[in-house]
């Protein structure tokens, strides 16, 4: 197979806040040569593995493994496996994917932030270690503490029949990138249903819900731009898991206001 792209959710309809790619690439894929730019690039591996070199590590990491590259910081990500792999690519923030469309085949000359290369791909080698994903029904990937404030991500399990949280709004913006299952969402007077590899956009300041009315469990990362309502699921978390917060999670959380009812299960 040959490498394979599409962009998810454009910097146009978020405000430029934000960007969501999906690619596969095939078994021994070089990937592109060590660089940086003035944008951050987290991933999320969906299947197969992947190597990564972020700040001269080089870790490898399966399906739930997380990987952020923040701005400005030498990075790196190659396929030295036997077989394809797929990822998520959150870029904040949003433009680059517009190179993406060009790799797919989109029209070429459009404006994206600039990649400057500093080094060749990954050779093979041996690791330095192995990125696990992480563990329970919500698990904290990104912190705004590691991020700038810029950007907090949670992958989450949402039961079947769940009817969700209130009706809602609040001061940043989320970004629900469904991997599993599928989720109604509610974006102001619209209900919108997603389905696992689709995205849903919510803007700062617009009303907004979700809701499993399918039969089975789903599965979703919650993208925060900016930062802060991580702090929330991680007392969830640990409420769940009868442990006391960590002392991050116990800084202020983002306000959030309740304007409607739920919209069932």
């Amino acid at each position: 197979m040959s490498f394979s792209t599409e962009v998810l959710l454009r910097s146009e309809q978020t405000g430029d806040r934000i960007a969501v790619v999906r690619n596969t690439v095939p078994a021994g894929w070089g990937g592109p040569p060590l660089h940086h730019h003035a944008f951050d690039e987290a991933f999320y591996v969906l299947d197969g593995e992947l190597t990564f070199e972020v700040a001269g590590e080089r870790l490898v990491a399966g399906p739930g493994a997380f990987a952020f590259a923040p701005r400005d910081v030498v990075h790196t990500v190659a396929n030295h496996g036997d077989s394809a792999a797929t990822y998520v690519l959150l870029i904040t923030p949003g433009g680059f994917e517009r190179y993406f469309d060009e790799l797919a085949g989109g029209p070429k000359g459009a404006s994206y932030p600039e990649t400057i290369v500093v080094g060749p791909p990954l050779e093979p080698r041996d690791p330095d270690g192995r990125i696990a994903p992480a563990d329970g029904p919500v698990r904290i990937l990104l912190r705004g503490e590691d991020s700038g404030g810029v950007i907090g991500v949670v992958d989450n399990d949402v039961g079947a029949g769940s009817a969700g949280p209130h009706l809602h709004r609040h001061d940043f913006d989320e970004t629900f990138c469904v991997l599993e299952g599928a989720l109604t969402f509610q974006v102001d007077e619209a209900l919108v249903p997603v389905s696992a590899g689709e995205v849903a956009f919510a803007p700062r300041g617009v009303a907004h819900t979700f809701t499993n009315r399918d039969g089975g469990p789903a599965r979703f990362l919650i993208v925060l731009t900016e930062s802060g309502f991580e702090r929330h699921f991680a007392r969830i978390a640990a409420g769940r898991a009868g442990v006391e917060p960590p002392a991050w999670a116990q800084q202020p959380v983002p306000d959030v206001t309740r304007v409607g009812a739920q919209i069932g299960g």
